[in-house]
């Protein structure tokens, strides 16, 4: 028999992928981050996403 209520305990910021996390399952595999995708992390840390991303291809131009 089941039961009709959830009884889940799990809060909804557990399952987000933060910097953190990420950079920790990387670590598992052995990727870490160059000092200079850190910096640039860094610095957009509190833009929106889409700036994060066109700092990263400002780095990677394109030939």
């Amino acid at each position: 028999m089941t039961s009709k209520t959830s009884r889940s305990t799990h809060d909804a910021k557990t399952g987000r992928l933060t910097q953190v996390r990420a950079e920790k399952i990387s670590a598992i595999e052995g990727l870490v981050l160059s000092p200079r995708m850190r910096k640039i992390l860094a610095q957009t840390k509190d833009q929106p996403a889409e700036e994060g991303r066109r700092a990263i291809r400002a780095q990677f131009p394109s030939s």
